[in-house]
């Protein structure tokens, strides 16, 4: 199973290996200069034995060959780099260095098999250079060779005990291999370096809960206020965790000492609301759901899921009392996020469902203020103002409709129909025309037709008008009215 998915780490250790070529590449030119270095005898001018002669010559080739060999590898010339690294172990089979190098070929190339062979022929010569350790147990992890990545990273971090990276990336391979309490043990190391770190315990509480053990996974955040025990927060996730597991009597306990110390806490009563919904406590889940509204320092994004849930039970049921509680709750958002419409938006709604068009025609008003792009808004706003025979309204938004939505037809049929009744004929003709070419849907099209018609009627335009209650008619309009409206003009 790969858990890697249910839990989040971070891990910084790839920023060590990263610049770990850097280092290298120092190495490897210290290995040159050696190389290159001349005896000592050679300064006092001494002659030097025909075999002594070879050696140093033998050497600057050695050195030479590996130069081009680094040279081609920073180039990318992988295939020219490899040829000279393969000639220096001909020449000494224990360069380790070269073996190294290869490997960083093969790893750039995906042949992380290959890889895994040139390092471990490196680590045979240098057993306790940890940079080669790390690097295999890379290659073991991209391989998904975990189990051998793991006894790796557990060497390193007997060497380095101190190094929270190291226990970072054994973790990470616990978490591969499934060994979750592993893991969380890993992260108590990290924490005995670090002090206590909010991410860690959220990644140790969803382990404990994923093996469905609360109490520890409780136990965390009783760790954490055992420290600071003033942070309402530890509280309130405490309360939540036994919460959400079916545990309210053990939830309360935190949520009693929460309310202690900030009884006020936007985030603690929404925990209460729903402790107290839990509980079949209705008004004692709405106040304190209203209380967690009401505040500035609750996120919009929190809010506005419950305030759905509240909008959708007030127009099914539409009972006083659901209205009542829902226009408080959509009041507490206006008031504490004013700048954003889903409250006032909320409050137009209420306020047309009860038939109040007066009051939300206002509300759509203020809506538009703080954002006049929205389409649903003006859509809402047209029916208001419809129902208030407000036409008159309703056109002097011509110019802001026809730039924001020129091919949304029904918010253009809302203007053709208000100008319509406001008897701007040649206006409304064009923009219900306008309207009919963005428009397929077979009632729409039929309204259109018999609003086309009555324009064309009052511009004395009567064959247009016929032609048009005929295409009505035949799209599914079939009053008497219109039938009468034909025959009195054909």
């Amino acid at each position: 199973m790969n858990t890697s998915n249910h839990f989040t780490t971070s891990s910084h250790h790839h920023i060590i290996i990263s610049s770990h070529h850097h280092i290298i590449f120092a190495f490897c030119f210290l290995l040159l200069s050696a190389f290159c270095i001349t005896p000592a005898f050679a300064q006092k001018k001494k002659e030097k034995p025909s075999n002594q002669i070879e050696k140093v010559a033998s050497e600057r080739e050695l050195s030479r060959i590996f130069a081009d060999g680094l040279r081609e590898f920073y180039s990318q010339n992988y295939s020219a780099a490899t040829k000279s690294f393969r000639e220096v172990l001909s020449q000494n089979p224990k360069n380790d260095a070269a073996y190294y190098l290869l490997h960083k070929i093969a790893a750039e190339q995906q042949d992380f098999m290959l890889a895994s062979h040139y390092l471990k022929e490196a680590i045979k010569l240098d057993k306790k250079n940890e940079w080669y350790q790390i690097d295999l147990a890379g290659v073991y992890e991209k391989l998904g060779d975990f189990a051998n990545a793991v006894k790796i990273w557990e060497e390193i971090c007997k060497m380095k005990y101190n190094n929270e990276y190291y226990l970072l990336s054994l973790a990470n391979n616990y978490l591969q291999l499934g060994k979750l309490q592993d893991v969380i043990k890993t992260y108590d190391r990290i924490e005995d370096i670090l002090g206590k770190n909010d991410d860690l315990t959220e990644t140790k509480k969803n382990i404990w809960l994923y093996l469905n053990d609360v109490r520890n996974a409780v136990r965390e955040y009783e760790k954490l206020l055992e420290i600071y025990p003033y942070e309402i927060g530890y509280y309130i996730t405490a309360g939540e965790i036994y919460l959400s597991n079916n545990m309210p009597d053990k939830a309360f306990p935190f949520f009693e000492k929460a309310i202690q110390i900030d009884a006020e806490n936007s985030y603690l009563n929404l925990s209460l609301a729903n402790y107290y919904e839990t509980m079949k406590k209705p008004e004692e889940s709405f106040q304190t759901l209203l209380k967690a509204f009401e505040s500035e320092e609750l996120e919009l994004e929190e809010k506005l899921p419950m305030l759905k849930n509240y909008m959708a039970s007030a127009f099914r049921l539409q009972t006083p009392e659901i209205l009542e509680k829902t226009e408080q709750l959509a009041q507490a958002i206006a008031l504490a996020n004013p700048f954003d419409l889903e409250g006032w938006i909320a409050l137009a709604k209420l306020q047309t469902l009860k038939n109040q068009y007066q009051e939300a025609k206002l509300l759509y008003e203020k809506s538009i203020e703080l954002d006049e792009t929205q389409y649903a808004v003006w859509e809402d706003y047209f029916f208001v103002l419809s129902k208030l025979e407000d036409y008159q309204t309703i056109t002097k938004h011509e110019k802001l409709i026809e730039e924001y939505f020129p091919t949304n037809a029904l918010l253009q049929y809302g203007m053709a129909l208000a100008l319509y009744k406001e008897k701007q004929y040649e206006n409304a003709l064009k923009t219900a025309k306008q309207a009919l070419s963005f428009t397929f849907e077979n009632s729409f099209v039929a309204d259109l037709n018999l609003l086309l018609g009555d324009i064309s009627f009052e511009l004395e335009q009567k064959e247009d008008a016929v032609k048009y209650w005929k295409t009505a008619q035949r799209r599914g309009i079939n009053t008497m009215e219109l039938q009468e409206k034909i025959e009195a003009n054909q």
